[in-house]
This record gives structure tokens, C-alpha cells and sequence, in this order.
């Protein structure tokens, strides 16, 4: 279809029934933000499309989907979408050259012309802005034209959907996060061992590797428990650092992390394990002024298909407890 010529109201509802049809079974995020916005940027017919998130800890908004250009992000509170979601309001501008809210600099940088904005905010269920919808050059008879209140109208479904789609998003990915570290919780860690893991395991070779902070009692006592969350995102970081790209790191719990290394033998995890204790022991954790150097005790097993993925960890837990009762800051692997 032409998305140059205005849709007939039997081409919309046309439309609007496509794209419902391709969302009903799609289950991954991305494309279904992209479905969303492609939505949107058909019901309103514009040129280009973004759905955007705020990112409230980094201070960022950042597209989730692009729709003709690449991911952008700019600082909070910055352009149009800043405006959008601070004012939470929606913004129509058919002369954007002439408003000051709006920032030629990126039009400077690309060369590309921008006619004509729609920014609508993005809420929850609890009426909180969560991100934004922005449409770019409303496409007419002429290639050019103006929005109106009718796409206000229209676009509101899919900023709707936008806004269901990214809270359910996000309060998935809570309940599989931990809120500190940013790494999965043991629900996501069983989510993720059914989904990634498990299906490899009958032609790879998967370890895990249970390991702990040694004495982080005496760091929460000597220091404080703000300095010990500091500990706990320092370990955190390292941790993910040994096993990015080829596999995943948890947080068990207090102190104790998981790594599940796939297509690594028991003797390659632990060359990993050995490799992480001897960067924890050598690294500082600089908090407040204070330099803070700890070690890690690991416990390191081979998963065998034919054990429960409780069974394979309970027997890592039993090799780190024997690295702990044998003097700490080792690898136990037997």
C-alpha cells in the first residue's frame, strides 16, 4: 500500500487488522515494539516513527524502534520527547523550524528535513510516563501535510499498546533481575537454563561455577552496607566481564553468584574460575574514598545431563563449601 496517500477508513481498519494479526503470536519483545510502531506510523501516515523509553537511572531516553534511522539517545529532558514526558502532554508541530522546543542539530548533522512532529507521551497502568511515541512528517497528497487532531485520535491506540507492551516488558524483567546488580535472579537464571541452556547441553558441554565473597560480613561491618553493595556491583561487573560471550552470571543470593559456561569442560571452567580469583585478589573497589580488596571462594562442576539442574548446583555449593572450609580464595573442582 502506498503510504504516501492518506488511508481510507477501510484501508486503516485494513491495516489495523494485519498488524493484530501479526502481534496475536509474537512473543519476542523487539519485534513486537517494531509491529507497534510501524502501527502507529501507518494509522497517523508519516514519514518516520520512534518509540522511545526513559531510562530513568541513566538519565537517558532511547529508542526501543526506529523507524528510518538508527537507535538514538539523547539526555533527559532534552527535544521534543524530553518536553513530551517532562510536560506529559502531547505535542503537535507542524512549523518545527519556528518552535523553540525543537533542536535542528540533528537535521544539521544528517541532512535530513523535518516538517512536522507528533509526540505523544507513553504511561503504565498507573498513569506514569514511561517513555514516548514520536511520528516525523506527515505524508499527504502531496508528500507534505500537516497533523491534526484526527492523528491524535489515531495514534493513541498504538501509543496504548506501546505503553502495555513495555510495562509488561519491564515488570518481566524485574521479576528475572536482580535490582542492584543488574544481573538475573535465580527465577531468571531457571528461565533462562530452560530457554538457552538446557536445549544445548545433549551436544555441549555445560559447567557452572558457584562462587562467594569471602569475610563480607567484616566488609559490611568495617565499612557499611553501602560500601558492601559497592562490593557486590564491583564482583558483579568482573563477573560478567569472565563470562560475556559464553554465558550467563547470577546472583544466588547475598553474596554467592553462579556462572554457567557453556561448551566448557570442567577443566576449561576451571581455568575461568582461577582466572576470576585471580583478578577479584588483585582488583580494589575504590567506595567513598575507601579502597576495598576482597577475594572469592569457587566451586566448580561439570553438569551432567542426567542430574536435575538442582542436583548439578547443589554439587557446586558442596565445592565451594569445601573451598571455604579449606582456607577460602581457591578453586575446589572435586
Amino acid at each position: 500500500m502506498d503510504t504516501k496517500k492518506p488511508l481510507k477508513a477501510e484501508e486503516m481498519l485494513e491495516q489495523i487488522f494485519y498488524y493484530m494479526n501479526q502481534l496475536v503470536n509474537e512473543k519476542d519483545f523487539t519485534t513486537t515494539v517494531m509491529l507497534l510502531t510501524d502501527l502507529g506510523r501507518t494509522l497517523v501516515n508519516s514519514e518516520r516513527a520512534s518509540f522511545w523509553y526513559w531510562d530513568r537511572k541513566k538519565h537517558q531516553y532511547w529508542t526501543l524502534a526506529a523507524l528510518g534511522s538508527e537507535r538514538i539517545v539523547v539526555p533527559e529532558n532534552s527535544g521534543i520527547v524530553g518536553v513530551s514526558i517532562a510536560k506529559k502532554e502531547t505535542i503537535v508541530i507542524n512549523n518545527p523550524y519556528e518552535d523553540s522546543r525543537f533542536n535542528p542539530q540533528v537535521d544539521k548533522d544528517t541532512g535530513y528535513v523535518t516538517k512536522s512532529i507528533l509526540c505523544m507521551p507513553v504511561t503504565n497502568a498507573r498513569g506514569e510516563v514511561i517513555g514516548a511515541y514520536q511520528a516525523i512528517n506527515k505524508l499527504g497528497e502531496n508528500e507534505e501535510s500537516s497533523f491534526d487532531e484526527q492523528d491524535v485520535r489515531h495514534l493513541t491506540m498504538a501509543a496504548i499498546f506501546c505503553g502495555k507492551t513495555l510495562e509488561s516488558h519491564m515488570l518481566y524483567k524485574e521479576s528475572h533481575e536482580d535490582p542492584l546488580t543488574g544481573l538475573k535472579n535465580r527465577r531468571g537464571f531457571y528461565a533462562y537454563f530452560g530457554d538457552e541452556v538446557e536445549p544445548r547441553m545433549e551436544k555441549e558441554c555445560v559447567s557452572a561455577i558457584m562462587c562467594d565473597i569471602d569475610f563480607f560480613k567484616k566488609v559490611n561491618d568495617t565499612y557499611g552496607h553501602n560500601a558492601g553493595d559497592a562490593v557486590l556491583v564491583f564482583v558483579a561487573e568482573l563477573l560478567k566481564e569472565a563470562a560475556k560471550g559464553c554465558g550467563e552470571v547470577v546472583r544466588w543470593g547475598g553474596e554467592e553468584f553462579v556462572l554457567i559456561l557453556i561448551d566448557h569442560t570442567l577443566d576449561a571452567a576451571v581455568k575461568c574460575a582461577e582466572q576470576i580469583r585471580q583478578r577479584v585478589e588483585g582488583s580494589v573497589c575504590e567506595f567513598e574514598g575507601q579502597k576495598i580488596q576482597v577475594t572469592m571462594s569457587f566451586g566448580v562442576k561439570e553438569m551432567e545431563r542426567d542430574k536435575t539442574l538442582d542436583q548439578n548446583i547443589e554439587c557446586a555449593d558442596e565445592r565451594l563449601y569445601k573451598a571455604k572450609t579449606t582456607g577460602r580464595n581457591r578453586v575446589i573442582s572435586e
